[in-house]
């Protein structure tokens, strides 16, 4: 008698979030019409006062947990969260992402099964507009390309919100660093260093609008990416401090390319942005109408 196939894992997403009403239910959404049913969604909320609480309240029956109240920034939430998932898998999705299509779970938890041995196992995102329409433009290249360690000592090419992270890996590097608020995905994975067990699926899982913690902060994301590979010692000082140099040149080119094209953003037709016949392969799944964006 052969072997029992296994059992379909629970998937905890978590969204930490503040004052994120713009865009915070396009998120709820995206998660909550996933056709795949072992799963839990959970909110931390940091005390919002513009809105975002009336946004949850109005899908509390399906949540598995949500509270609102201070506290110290993005990686507290996530780590609040954490310690109240019940999931075998974790992905972490800000206020501002949103999968890209209703089968992106049940597609990646084919490639959890089949590689149960990994500490994450993360697909790709895609850069998008800025803008407040269900299905903002793709801004760029697609994010997320197979791990190689020495590529990513240099910078993260694991996509969090694309990332979906098991649970004994929390057990083995502790949770997410309070003290960075940017690249504390980066820092958590850098601590397993090389013997990171990381899994790639080229498929699209995530959209993330353009901004966020990041944006106007150029200085902010370098730095803590430089304080990530030195807290770990993924790169010692001297090759820290040139790729820190390197990537504020970067950064600022990239935030100009930003300025430049937001504001034409809202103002281009392509096929699909009003019919929804686009066959672009990682488009928002969110029908006009649908979206709390009144």
């Amino acid at each position: 008698m052969g072997a029992a196939p296994p059992s379909p894992p629970l998937i905890s997403v978590i969204t930490a979030c503040r004052n994120s009403g713009e865009f915070l239910e396009q998120t709820v959404q995206s998660v909550l019409s996933q056709t795949y049913p072992h799963r839990e969604y959970l909110i931390i909320d940091g005390g919002s006062t513009d809105g975002t609480v009336e946004i949850i309240r109005r899908y509390a029956p399906r949540l598995a947990y949500w509270h609102s109240r201070p506290d110290r920034g993005p990686a507290q939430g996530f780590n609040l969260g954490l310690a109240q998932a019940r999931g075998q898998w974790l992905v972490f999705l800000n206020a501002d992402d949103f999968f890209l299509s209703p089968t992106v779970v049940e597609e990646m938890v084919l490639h959890l099964l089949s590689h149960p041995e990994a500490d994450v196992v993360f697909g790709q995102m895609v850069l998008r507009t800025r803008e407040r329409h269900p299905r903002p433009l793709p801004l760029s290249k697609t994010y997320g390309q197979p791990w190689r360690w020495q590529k990513f000592r240099w910078g993260n090419t694991i996509p969090h919100p694309a990332a979906f992270t098991q649970r004994q890996f929390f057990a083995k590097v502790g949770g997410f660093a309070e003290s960075f608020h940017i690249a504390m995905d980066y820092e958590l994975y850098l601590r397993a260093g090389k013997g990171l067990k990381a899994h790639f699926v080229p498929l699209p899982v995530s959209g993330m609008r353009a901004g966020g913690l990041s944006h106007g902060n150029i200085l902010g994301v370098c730095r803590e990416v430089r304080q990530a590979q030195l807290k770990t010692r993924a790169l010692p000082p001297g090759l820290a401090w040139a790729n820190f140099l390197g990537q504020v040149q970067l950064y600022f080119l990239c935030r100009l390319a930003h300025r430049f094209l937001d504001p034409w953003a809202g103002k281009l037709v392509w096929p699909g942005r009003v019919s929804g016949t686009t066959g672009e392969k990682a488009k928002s799944h969110i029908p006009e109408g649908e979206v709390g964006l009144r």
